[in-house]
């Protein structure tokens, strides 16, 4: 799993001037032993990515989260922006 993807169109200032589509699209590679991927789907997020191994090898028995990405920029760590319906939408790249 990669928490992010590449970010040749990020700028870690300006929310604004970011390619979301790009950064936020992760590597989620999966290998269940038994072949059950049915709690997975195309939108799933780190979150809920363990939350299902955990339920279905361990036993956890663990609610889902709403999938939910953020961004924060650079010289504002913590000031979380919710970008869940931006990550989506094709970039303009110059």
């Amino acid at each position: 799993m990669g928490d992010h993807g590449p970010g040749a169109y990020y700028d870690t200032l300006e929310l604004n001037e970011s390619c979301l589509a790009e950064r936020f699209s992760i590597l989620n590679a999966y290998y269940f032993p038994d072949r059950n991927y049915e709690r997975l789907y195309p939108s799933i997020t780190p979150v809920n990515s363990f939350r299902v191994v955990l339920d279905q090898y361990f036993g956890a028995d663990l609610d889902l989260l709403e999938d939910k990405s953020y961004f924060a920029g650079w010289l504002s760590p913590y000031q979380f922006t919710d970008v869940s319906d931006k990550i989506d939408v094709a970039c303009k790249i110059p």
